[in-house]
């Protein structure tokens, strides 16, 4: 992207501006007359006061918007910026040139820069134009990365003072993205859950939001620190969180996913004697925070957002820009009035592109309503009042990443066309990518895919199942140590044992990895002592992957078809001496809950076989079956004599549905 980054400095009531380009241009200082702080000043409560009433610019403050375009672009400035205008057209870049303004000065800070106007035009001021964007620089030592996401953007709301009105208000203009799949509404704070320490507890608890919506009020405390208000305590006296305090959080728990807060709060970017809320959020927060310089009304923020928010998830090129969304955004309201110039943005990067879409896949989502309305299932509600034995498998609702990684597949296959490649699942597109081009390039492409999703947060329903997970003998396949992590965090007190097999013929060892009851840390033991199968969690992980620990380490995964084959073959040299009779006795003594495991798969009836032994399973025995597969009659019937005589009831739910519905659910102290 290219980008201009202008510099404003000052002394006394003298302003200065100096420049520099993408492309190592560098401009001098100058001064910016014939304005000066007085005349800024000025200006600024010109545009305030028209913010305010929800009127147009007065005929004198356009004027002076005109009046400091010419101050601010003339001279070497004004012929940088024209040259990296027509290097953006001749490049056919789609992006416009970003504007970056850099001050330290408060006072500067204060002066509403997307009001500036160009002479020669009726109304393209800085902050509607569509040649260029517009954004706050800040300095920062925090990295700046792009962010790929391939689904829904996932928005968390908070109202701080408790507003529901206001958050039903944001989510009925959300209503299309929610409704596309653009945007994904995660269960908003507000209340006493925005009450501090709450508030921190419950952003560590939440799905990881890419974008935070505050909703509430901003200003300064008595020493001028920044700082967002929250609800007030027992005795009525008001709450403040400091932003450095909230931007520390952020930092320290969402920063794997957070790009973008905004703060739809009438004085969020009113600087303080530090640096305003905005600024300071996006230094060492978030790589960018949309905040409001004035009060706007309510109606007017609600439209900046769905207006704002449209563009930036949009399926359309150029969607993820956030300083070309918020100009979009500005182009709609200006037509009523000044308001449009109250909306700021603090950028951390020299890019303003917080998102990577190029592999997005829209999924509608299930609708809420219908997933509140469904009862819990009396089989599944049976199982989980007792101990019971989870298979955790891959299919598509456990493992979003994996259907990355088979269209990635299918594009290296695209110069062999199969009739049936678009409806082939993973095992069988690595199989022909291992046969074509070698098993190397297949883990490699797994790596580059699986690797950027190990610090995505725990699925609802993973986490919702741990929470009803008593000891004993459990199994999964997922590739990414989400299951681990899910109980290790709703069990601290309990040692977790993670048993996963060698590479099928490595020659390898198997590894076994240890939680102990109370400790923070997994070590790789490979003599350990005899789990305790009605203390200890025991885990099965039969796929390999990503390990548990806080640096995870890959090991090689099984993904092919021949993978799956020799990796049944193999598993007779899984489990240390003894300990493989009381793992399968736990798994045939209690009923077992399959989630994510198709009796459609041949690898995944092999692995009920084998864990089963043949032998009929509880009675009470539970699998989720997706909608898009209808394979519940084929369980109910008992899968052809897979398990002897008996029968696994079968509940048709999405996994989505099935974190909902557990949610709701007490875990009867589990």
């Amino acid at each position: 992207m290219l980008w201009m980054e202008i510099e404003l400095d000052r002394e006394e009531q003298e302003v200065r501006v100096s420049a520099r380009g993408s492309r190592g241009e560098r401009v001098a200082p100058a001064p910016l007359a014939p304005f000066n702080m007085g005349r800024l000043t000025g200006f600024s409560s010109g545009v305030r006061r028209a913010v305010v009433k929800g009127a147009p610019l007065a005929d004198r403050v356009l004027a002076d918007a005109r009046a400091l375009h010419e101050a601010l672009f003339r001279g070497p400035i004004r012929d940088l910026h024209t040259r990296l205008l027509e290097a953006a057209r001749s490049g056919g870049r789609d992006a416009p040139v970003l504007l970056r303004l850099m001050t330290h000065d408060l006072d500067l800070q204060r002066i509403p820069w997307e009001a500036v106007c160009r002479p020669d035009a009726a109304s393209e001021f800085l902050g509607c134009s569509a040649h260029g964007s517009l954004a706050r620089g800040v300095n920062s030592t925090e990295p700046y990365d792009l962010r790929e996401v391939r689904g829904a953007v996932r928005l968390l709301a908070i109202s701080a003072l408790g507003d529901v009105d206001k958050l039903a208000a944001l989510r009925s203009a959300l209503a299309e993205p929610i409704a596309t799949g653009a945007i994904e509404w995660l269960e908003p704070i507000a209340g006493d859950d925005a009450r501090t320490p709450r508030l921190f507890e419950r952003l560590r608890r939440s799905e990881q939001p890419h974008v935070l919506h505050w909703i509430g009020h901003g200003g300064a405390d008595p020493s001028g620190g920044a700082r967002l208000m929250l609800p007030e305590d027992e005795r009525g006296e008001p709450r403040w969180v400091l932003a450095e305090t909230l931007a520390q959080e952020l930092r320290q728990h969402l920063s794997a996913a957070l790009r973008l807060v905004v703060l739809e709060a009438c004085s969020g970017a009113r600087p303080g004697s530090f640096a305003s809320s905005a600024e300071l959020l996006a230094r060492s927060g978030a790589d960018a925070v949309v905040a409001h310089l004035w009060p706007v009304k309510a109606e007017v923020s609600r439209a900046l957002a769905a207006d704002f928010y449209r563009a930036l998830t949009e399926p359309v090129d150029g969607a993820g820009d956030v300083a070309a969304s918020l100009q979009a955004a500005r182009r709609v309201m200006i037509d009523r009035g000044a308001e449009a110039f109250s909306p700021v943005l603090y950028l951390r990067g020299a890019d303003a592109r917080l998102f990577d879409f190029s592999r997005r896949r829209l999924r509608p989502p299930v609708p809420r309503d219908s997933i509140d309305a469904r009862p819990l299932d009396p089989a599944l509600s049976t199982l989980l009042a007792a101990p019971f034995s989870l298979v955790l498998g891959d299919g598509a609702d456990t493992a979003p990443a994996a259907r990355a990684l088979e269209d990635d597949l299918r594009e290296l296959l695209r110069g062999h066309p199969e009739p049936a490649l678009a409806s082939m699942g993973l095992g069988a597109l690595a199989q022909r990518v291992s046969l074509r081009a070698g098993k190397g390039k297949v883990n490699r492409l797994f790596q580059k895919v699986m690797g950027t999703s190990i610090d995505l947060p725990i699925p609802a329903h993973i986490r919702a199942l741990a929470r009803f997970l008593r000891p004993g003998a459990h199994t999964t396949l997922l590739w990414l140590p989400m299951l681990e992590a899910a109980i290790a965090e709703q069990q601290p007190n309990r040692t977790i044992y993670v048993i996963q097999p060698a590479p099928p013929g490595s020659g390898e060892r198997r590894l076994i990895m240890v939680r102990r009851a109370g400790a923070r840390e997994w070590v790789d033991d490979d003599a350990p002592d005899e789990p305790d199968f009605d203390e200890d969690y025991v885990l099965l992980r039969l796929y390999g992957g990503y390990s548990a620990e806080a640096q995870p380490v890959l090991s090689e995964p099984q993904l092919t078809e021949d993978d799956h084959i020799r990796g049944l073959i193999e598993l007779r040299e899984l489990f240390p001496i003894d300990w493989e009779g009381a793992f399968m006795g736990h798994v045939r003594m209690r009923p077992l809950l399959c989630v994510g495991v198709s009796i459609l798969e041949w690898r995944h009836r092999m692995l009920v076989s084998w864990l089963l032994d043949q032998r009929p399973p509880s009675r009470v025995s539970v699998a989720i079956t997706p909608p898009e597969r209808d394979e519940a009659d084929i369980w109910d019937g008992g899968a052809g004599g897979l398990f002897g005589r008996g029968s696994v009831r079968a509940i048709t739910m999405s996994a989505t549905e099935l974190g909902a519905l557990l949610l709701e659910v007490d875990d009867g102290g589990a």
